[in-house]
């Protein structure tokens, strides 16, 4: 979905598979810019409609205000260096215990170079979904970049009920929203609001169940696992919107743990394509859980050992997989 913005902004659309990046680091407190242009870079060569960089899987609310700045500001220099017309997307999560640093995080990170701002409502105080609607058409009234809404219920303890995301979606600076949730009812109730409300999008953010969101009606994904899968989640959105098994010209990008028939196409019906990919994305998606470390430092770790990124330094207090647990890393992305 192609999402109108404020007069003589360009619009903003929403469709395809985004990944949510984690953050390369040189060390625990210092960003990699190296290795971010690198993901930028790679992610539109796989295919993205866009890009989402300080999210959670990017570690977004562990970052120094400065430095969400900086990644969101080096993840545009490598979009606008790509120097082609129909440029992806950026999105960028904004974080902040209380609404004034909310208003400012927004205000940054549209500065440097953010299309849309992801917004994380503060995570020490649950909010009733009327808290939760208040607080996003706060931060979109006084925003300059259009807005998303970000509900995180099992994190943040604050729920979206379809009614409050109908009040967040009148607004024009709030054009859409990621659901992380695996609810099937509460996604098709969001997907209900936004058919009825021009210019608001649904995304899903939920893997294993990326084929039946798809199917429900929302937009597009932003998917944490897409830094590791994206060419199958890009498959995955052509054979859902096809009903024809997508060609996929050799193997898919091989990577640590990556079968190789997950990427390759073996004649079967849209249907068949969809369900083999999809029961790929669902098998990473475990093996990812039984590692036993936060889904970005097991993310690093897979990128460290396809040498896509140098180091895979978690920032504090996340710990990152240490080596003698890399092995299980390698072991759960071949299941």
């Amino acid at each position: 979905m192609t999402v109108a913005t404020a007069p003589g902004a360009a619009p903003v659309d929403l469709a395809g598979a985004l990944p949510a990046l984690v953050t390369p680091l040189n060390d625990p407190t210092t960003l990699d810019p190296g290795g971010i242009g690198d993901l930028v870079r790679r992610a539109v060569a796989d295919g993205a409609s866009g890009v989402l960089v300080a999210g959670t899987t990017g570690e977004g609310s562990l970052l120094e205000p400065e430095q969400r700045e900086e990644l969101t500001a080096l993840a545009r220099a490598a979009i606008t260096d790509l120097g082609i017309d129909d440029a992806p997307l950026l999105l960028a999560g904004a974080s902040g215990s209380s609404l004034p640093a909310l208003h400012a995080d927004v205000t940054r990170l549209g500065v440097a170079g953010a299309d849309a701002v992801l917004v994380l409502p503060p995570p020490l105080q649950p909010l009733t979904p009327d808290e939760v609607a208040d607080l996003h058409l706060a931060v979109a009234e006084r925003a300059a970049v259009p807005t998303l809404a970000y509900p995180i219920p099992q994190l943040t303890g604050s729920p979206l009920t379809p009614d409050a995301v109908r009040r967040i979606a009148a607004h024009e600076r709030v054009i859409g929203m990621k659901d992380s949730s695996p609810d099937a009812d509460r996604r098709a109730a969001f997907v209900d609001v936004a058919a009825g409300v021009d210019g608001f999008a649904v995304l899903t953010g939920h893997a294993p169940t990326l084929a039946a969101a798809l199917a429900a009606g929302v937009d597009g994904s932003i998917t944490a696992v897409a830094n590791v899968r994206l060419r199958q989640i890009v498959a995955l959105h052509a054979a859902a919107a096809s009903g024809d098994g997508p060609q996929v010209d050799g193997p898919h990008r091989g990577g640590v743990g990556e079968r190789a028939d997950e990427g390759t196409q073996v004649g079967t019906g849209g249907d068949g394509e969809v369900a083999r990919l999809q029961a790929g994305l669902t098998r990473l998606t475990a093996g990812i859980g039984a590692v036993g470390a936060s889904v970005p430092a097991v993310l690093k770790a897979a990128l460290q050992l396809d040498g896509i990124i140098r180091e895979r330094w978690c920032t504090p207090p996340l710990a990152s997989v240490p080596g003698n647990r890399l092995d299980h890393v390698r072991t759960a992305l071949l299941r």
